[in-house]
């Protein structure tokens, strides 16, 4: 598991405040996913939403090899993000060093709040901490919103890094998926 940088909630002025979350809150983080991911239903073919939505909320998985982050607003858990402190434990093909982060997901409630943002600078946060030279992630075109904020905060694409979703996901089997659905990865030099 990577190393726990803090369980303190931490915060900028007049930001959301973030944290660790504790092994008891998994189910909570998993329903946050899910809403947050529910309205690709309509976008994704119905065999790669339904093992897609699987993944990203398999924060088990995730827990132990990542660390589980989550925002907090009005007294509950309203979005969360796996950091990695070495993105190769993600299951991905990164560069040996780089920090990465996963299923970053805010609860369509507290959507407009800055609590994407709070979680990203968590990461940042961490990513430089443990020395890393970059932070990186994949998205998907279709997330426009979080495509837009990643390059934003200066994300830049490494196309070298996309992959088909269908071959992670294991769609070889047979399920009639018409369209190649594109992981497309970013990253950003620290």
């Amino acid at each position: 598991m990577a190393s726990m940088a803090s369980s303190r909630p931490t915060r900028a002025a007049g930001a959301v405040p973030v944290r660790d979350a504790t092994p008891t809150e998994r189910g909570a983080i998993r329903d946050v996913i899910v809403a947050a991911y529910r309205e690709y239903g309509a976008v994704l073919p119905p065999p790669v939403f339904e093992r897609y939505i699987a993944d990203v909320a398999d924060v088990d998985a995730r827990a132990r090899t990542g660390s589980l982050i989550v925002a907090e607003h009005a007294g509950r858990i309203v979005g969360a993000v796996t950091f990695y402190e070495e993105a190769g434990a993600e299951g991905f093909e990164w560069p040996p060093g780089w920090a990465g982060l996963r299923a970053l997901g805010v609860h369509p409630d507290a959507r407009g709040l800055g609590v994407a943002r709070a979680l990203m600078a968590e990461c940042l946060r961490r990513a430089r901490a443990a020395g890393a030279p970059v932070l990186c992630l994949h998205t998907a075109g279709f997330m426009t919103a979080a495509v837009a904020m990643y390059e934003a905060m200066g994300f830049r694409r490494v196309p070298e890094y996309d992959f088909e979703a269908g071959g992670y996901l294991d769609l070889e089997d047979g399920a009639p998926v018409r369209k190649p659905v594109m992981v497309i990865a970013y990253r950003l030099d620290l």
